[in-house]
C-alpha cells in the first residue's frame, strides 16, 4: 500500500483537534483564559483523561513527521528540503510534547516552547521557499502566518493562560500544513 503525503499531512493538520475537544468537554474546570492546553494532558490532575489529550498530540506528531519524510523522499525541487527538515523536527517535537506531559515540569515547558518555535520557523521557511519556487499564494500565507503567530505570542494579553495563543498558533500551523499537504502531497 502506498502512503501519500497528502493524506498523512491532512490528517496531521487536523487529527489532534477532536482529542483536544474531547479532553475539554470532560474537563469542566478548564478555562481558555486561565489555562494552557497542556493542562488537559496533566496526569496528576486529569488521570486517565490526560491520555486522550496526549494521544492526540502524539498521533498528530507521528503523522507530521511521516508527512515530512514522504515529502523529502518524493521531492521534485531542492527548495522543499529546508522547510521539510524543520517540519520533521517539529513533528518529532510534537510527539515529545505528548510524551513529556505537563507532569514532567520543565522538560514539558522546553519541548512546548521548541514546538511553537519550530512550527513558526517551518511556516517562515516554507513561505520564503514557496515564493522562490514562484508559488506566491502559499508563500505569502507561510510568511503572514509566521508573523501572525509571532504577534500572538508577543502581545501582552489581559488573561493569564496561554490556551488562546496556543489555539490561534496551532490553527495557523494547521492551515499551513493543509496547504503543504495539498501542494506537495
Amino acid at each position: 500500500m502506498y502512503v501519500r503525503a497528502r493524506y498523512t499531512g491532512l490528517a496531521a493538520a487536523w487529527v489532534a483537534y477532536p482529542f483536544i475537544a474531547t479532553a475539554i468537554a470532560v474537563s469542566p474546570w478548564f478555562n481558555f483564559n486561565n489555562n494552557a492546553l497542556s493542562d488537559l494532558g496533566n496526569y496528576g490532575r486529569q488521570g486517565p483523561i490526560a491520555a486522550i489529550f496526549n494521544t492526540g498530540l502524539i498521533v498528530a506528531g507521528i503523522l507530521a513527521a511521516l508527512t515530512a519524510v514522504l515529502i523529502i523522499r518524493g521531492r521534485r525541487q531542492r527548495l522543499v528540503i529546508p522547510w521539510s527538515i524543520l517540519f520533521l523536527i517539529a513533528g518529532i517535537d510534537l510527539v515529545l510534547v505528548g510524551v513529556l506531559s505537563e507532569d514532567f515540569g520543565a522538560a514539558h515547558g522546553i519541548v512546548s516552547m521548541i514546538l511553537f518555535i519550530m512550527f513558526g520557523l517551518t511556516l517562515l521557511v516554507y513561505g520564503v521557499c514557496a515564493i522562490l519556487m514562484k508559488e506566491l499564494g502559499p508563500g505569502l500565507y507561510g510568511i503572514v502566518a509566521f508573523l501572525a503567530s509571532l504577534a500572538v505570542w508577543m502581545i501582552n494579553w489581559p488573561w493569564e493562560g496561554v490556551a488562546i495563543q496556543e489555539t490561534i498558533a496551532s490553527l495557523l500551523v494547521s492551515a499551513g500544513l493543509t496547504i503543504i499537504a495539498i501542494k506537495h502531497g
